[in-house]
């Protein structure tokens, strides 16, 4: 109806259609029929009788123009919706171009503007990191509880939770590789990853549970394992996303955590047993707070924004 009361000249002619249509075909009802009986002679030179309905010539009329007047108001109808569709389907696809269009012309202004200012190479960096990026992540936590086990080695349990915002005007991709080598110099394991887009949960894995959504899991000879997933982000959507991995240190800890995305604010906790002592080392764009601190907790908080591949150096020593 949305499309007809924009168009109010046109269902007044379809009502009046409609309304005229349904008086004639009344009318045409108040003419009866007649039955005339009709004789012939057949091929044996008999003569026979049949009855034969007549309609009178008025009745025909009556429907005839009734029907008409049906089937104008049905293609009235049909024609102005149609047409509306396909009006409304090229405004869409011209709004698009034409944003997309604008889009290009700022990247065109700001890329002229940038080039006089500072070098070629510092730009193209600036251009692929910044500019050019399609996500951000919003509402970061970076958390690590470290405990002691046995021989004196370091248990980490760390956590990142986040949302990834889709910024820009087309879907795009978010792949997620989690790569664990038996070989290395710490041992690592992939406990959970959980993954939610419009408060319903798209991607899920538990080191413990048999059965997991959306993972693809490749394990090789050396023992090596590789966690991966991919997910879709709808324009101006966002998804939440929970990663959690276990590392066991020899006892000295020594370590790094950056970002892929953009991040607009960052919150990092970390919780430690006493007689140790946790020191972390900002790599960051925007100043690292400490909201509070203790003999076996530190938290801190990053307010602004931080950049793609930046991050934090921790590390965990034993003093008593």
């Amino acid at each position: 109806m949305d499309i007809l009361e924009k168009n109010w000249i046109v269902l007044i002619i379809i009502l009046i259609s409609l309304s005229s249509g349904i008086f004639l075909d009344y009318l045409s009802g108040d003419y009866g029929f007649f039955i005339k009986n009709i004789s012939y002679l057949d091929s044996s030179g008999h003569i026979q009788k049949i009855a034969q309905i007549d309609i009178p010539i008025a009745t025909q009329v009556l429907k005839l123009a009734a029907n008409f007047l049906y089937a104008l108001s049905i293609t009235i109808f049909i024609t102005i919706y149609i047409s509306r569709r396909l009006e409304n389907k090229q405004q869409k696809i011209h709004e698009e171009e034409l944003k997309k269009l604008s889009q290009e012309i700022n990247q065109n202004v700001f890329s002229g503007l940038f080039r006089k200012l500072i070098p070629d190479e510092i730009f193209e960096i600036i251009k692929t990191e910044i500019i050019e990026n399609k996500a951000i992540r919003k509402k970061a936590h970076w958390n690590f509880v470290f405990e002691e086990i046995d021989g004196g080695r370091i248990k980490l349990t760390s956590t990142t939770h986040y949302e990834l915002h889709n910024i820009s005007s087309e879907t795009i991709s978010d792949p997620v590789k989690i790569e664990i080598d038996p070989l290395s110099s710490t041992e690592m394991k992939a406990k959970k990853a959980i993954c939610y887009a419009n408060e319903k949960c798209i991607v899920n894995y538990d080191a413990n549970s048999p059965t997991n959504e959306n993972i693809k899991i490749e394990e090789r000879e050396n023992g090596a394992k590789t966690i991966s997933y991919s997910v879709n982000i709808e324009p101006q959507n966002h998804i939440t996303s929970t990663f959690e991995y276990e590392t066991i240190y020899s006892g000295f800890v020594y370590d790094s955590q950056t970002t892929k995305y953009p991040i607009i604010d960052l919150n990092i906790s970390a919780i430690f047993p006493k007689g140790y002592k946790f020191s972390l080392h900002p790599s960051l764009s925007s100043e690292l707070k400490v909201v509070s601190e203790g003999n076996t907790h530190q938290n801190f908080k990053i307010e602004g924004g931080i950049l793609p591949r930046q991050g934090i150096i921790f590390v965990l020593e034993k003093i008593s």
